[in-house]
């Protein structure tokens, strides 16, 4: 049973990825570049650290896709006043307008997703998805 728990989580995960990636096409960007975008609109100034912190993603990763959002004028990182060595991240005033674009083309797919479900069996879904998330973050944190 846990088996396929995990196995259907990661291929609705995947799926959604798919799914997301196949509209974010036309946009010329792509989902862990949203993603990145999405935290940097959150948090202005935010740290390629901080981003780490929140991303489930490694260092190498983090940095091709801050490259290529720069390069692409989606960002702008601008030196710390306070320690140069530290670069701050903005969000380019286009992007807030693809931010809001992500937004909507998400809440269709988001609708075709739950089609057939009550908000009822998604807020039920939703609290056994956390109370599972917290039991992983419990053994991880126990095996340190």
């Amino acid at each position: 049973m846990v088996k396929s728990i995990c196995y259907k989580l990661n291929k609705s995960s995947m799926l959604y990825r798919r799914l997301m990636s196949k509209h974010l096409e036309r946009l010329n960007i792509t989902y862990a570049q949203l993603m990145v975008l999405r935290v940097v609109n959150q948090e202005p100034g935010i740290t390629a650290k901080e981003i780490l912190m929140q991303m489930d993603t490694d260092k190498a990763t983090l940095s091709g896709v801050l490259s290529r959002l720069e390069r692409n004028s989606y960002i702008t990182r601008v030196k710390n006043e306070k320690d140069k060595r530290i670069q701050n991240i903005f969000i380019n005033k286009g992007s807030e307008n693809l931010c809001n674009e992500v937004s909507i083309i998400e809440k269709s797919c988001m609708s075709d997703l739950v089609a057939g479900i009550t908000v009822g069996e998604l807020e039920q879904f939703l609290h056994l998805l956390d109370r599972i998330i917290e039991n992983q973050v419990k053994k991880i944190d126990e095996e340190l």
